[in-house]
């Protein structure tokens, strides 16, 4: 059973990559609301150009009614309209206007210039709900399964996932959740009659005190970044609500109890999200905006299950099934792999099936099924070392591509040997910190308690603070690559040398020139191990990633 801060940095790495698909909606609506401001620009020029003189425009000449020519220009104009509002899904009630419009003898020239002008709002919002409602769509479905497949992995057990139907998305997506009960196609609407009239407004002003139509035009823009801005705001916030709203859904099927508030905590949390994170509730409880993100708009918080010491009835809920099947997770399984085989019905042919959930959900020590429960917590990947071969010639030359000084690149495999086999067969790290110059030993860290990790206790921050040049060089059970962690490290300490050393005998140094977001390596991980490649493959891509846009290096020393 994975601990507390698993889960809660698992889904703390789905909401980002939910507001990556938010983040993806904005854009496209930014490139419509730029297109849309051309269009009105070319729209205005062009009838100004038409009818001024002395670049003015009265009043009373943009209420003259168009010439005949004019007249049935404009019409043919308006059919075109009616024909994209009804393909492409503009308000009914704007279509019934237009086909007043086409019906009528006399339209003044300036009523013209408000219908092409509305004509084109029309066109922006209708493409801004279509977006919107996709989006919000996507982020509901890959929500539900991506936190299905954290949780059945978490645990370590899987069973079939029923897919999500168009019908129940498109009524999660019109059910109205905010207090002033309108759904996020209301307020798009409510969005483009604001602007409509604002920005008709704007042109009467104009008409009537005879401003240069730049003046217009500039007012319009500023109107319209305005509405953009509350475009974006509102596909953030319904972000947050759906990415909730699938959460909720998918704990319910699978049995979660309870919940955990997780809020991003850094300078910018709100005051209520720095409040609610780490709370539990129960699921029966859950209620967005009040105890359930988004708690504001642009919400950051996420929420993740919660566990007692009697965890199991996930498990044992798992086993009534449909067909009462249930089957082991392996650790190494990625998103897509998973969903193939639990949500689009694979034969499952490669996976091994669970005969029963004990009580407390935990495969003891005892069971036939040990080998197996190891895998699924990563502790039966091999974390023993070929003595015979760190103990090579072939070894040791790695260590002088690394120092040239003789001394120095003969402490450093002295105690790389040491470490290793110290450490082999285990999950604990060693570290070093060595003078690049003259060998010299700085402090070391040979006892940790803790998997996986070094404490730097305060004599070690004394030691390595009066030190400039510094080889700092340490164990990967795992065998994998330099992590964030290390990189922001080694940029915190200012090492003049970092170094990792495998368990399988890989040797990598690197380098960090400043600090890099360990959220956003932890997304590119995973982005990359859902398109199937391995932890290993996903940790070396992603860093190769961070290489283009952060000041940092790493290599393999062969």
């Amino acid at each position: 059973m994975k601990n507390s801060e698993y889960w809660k940095l698992r889904f703390a790495q789905l909401e980002e990559a939910q507001n990556k698909l938010a983040n993806e909606g904005c854009k496209e609506i930014e490139g419509i609301y730029r297109q849309t401001l051309k269009e009105i620009e070319g729209k205005i020029d062009t009838w100004y150009r038409r009818l001024a003189k002395n670049n003015e425009i009265s009043m009373a000449e943009a209420r003259k009614f168009l010439s005949g020519s004019e007249l049935e220009e404009f019409k043919w104009d308006v059919h075109d309209y009616i024909k994209y509002g009804k393909e492409n899904a503009v308000s009914g009630q704007w279509v019934k206007q237009l086909e007043n419009a086409s019906a009528k003898f006399h339209i003044s020239k300036y009523e013209a210039l408000k219908i092409q002008t509305q004509q084109s709002f029309e066109s922006l919002f209708a493409k801004q709900k279509g977006i919107t409602s996709d989006t919000m769509a996507e982020v509901y479905k890959s929500g539900y399964y991506h936190t299905a497949f954290e949780i059945q992995k978490g645990v370590g057990v899987g069973w079939d996932i029923s897919g999500i139907d168009q019908n129940q998305v498109e009524k999660v997506l019109a059910k109205p959740w905010a207090v002033d009960g309108k759904n996020f196609s209301e307020r798009i609407w409510s969005n483009k009659e604001k602007l409509v009239s604002e920005v008709h407004n704007e042109l009467t002003r104009n008409i009537i005190t005879g401003a240069d139509p730049q003046k217009a035009i500039d007012s319009i823009a500023k109107k319209m970044n305005t509405s953009k801005y509350n475009a974006g705001r509102l596909v953030m916030t319904e972000e947050a609500y759906f990415s909730s709203a699938a959460q909720k859904d998918c704990f319910d099927d699978l049995g979660v109890e309870e919940y955990e508030v997780v809020a991003t905590l850094d300078s910018h949390t709100s005051d209520i999200c720095r409040s609610m994170d780490g709370k539990h509730f129960p699921m029966k409880d859950y209620q967005a905006g009040v105890t359930a993100p988004p708690f504001h708009v642009f919400c950051w918080s996420t929420t993740c299950p919660w566990f007692d010491e009697n965890f199991g009835e996930v498990g044992e809920r798992a086993a009534r099934g449909e067909d009462g099947k249930t089957y082991y997770v392996p650790a190494d399984m990625n998103y897509k792999e998973w969903k193939k085989e639990f949500v689009e019905g694979g034969d499952k042919s490669g996976l091994k099936e669970v005969d029963k959930i004990e009580k407390d959900g935990i495969i003891k020590a005892g069971s036939d099924n040990l080998a197996l429960e190891n895998q699924r917590y990563g502790r039966d990947k091999s974390t023993l070392v070929n003595k015979t071969y760190i103990d090579s010639g072939e070894y040791r030359n790695k260590f002088d591509k690394i120092a040239e000084n003789k001394n120095v690149s003969r402490t450093l495999y002295a105690k790389a040997k040491e470490m290793l086999k110290h450490r082999s067969g285990t999950m604990y790290e060693d570290m070093y910190w060595i003078d690049v110059k003259t060998g010299d030993i700085i402090a070391s860290a040979l006892n940790e308690k803790l998997k996986s990790s070094v404490t730097y206790s305060e004599s070690i921050k004394k030691a390595i603070s009066e030190k400039t040049n510094i080889i700092a060089m340490h164990t990967h059970p795992h065998s994998f690559p330099p992590s964030a962690a290390d990189f922001n490290s080694a940029y915190l300490h200012g090492y003049k040398k970092a170094v990792v050393l495998c368990h399988d005998g890989k040797v990598f140094q690197y380098y960090s020139g400043e600090e890099i977001s360990i959220k956003l390596c932890e997304i590119y991980i995973q982005d990359f191990i859902d398109e199937g490649y391995t932890e290993y493959e996903a940790q070396i891509k992603t860093l190769e990633k961070l290489k283009e846009n952060y000041d940092i290096d790493f290599w393999e020393v062969n």
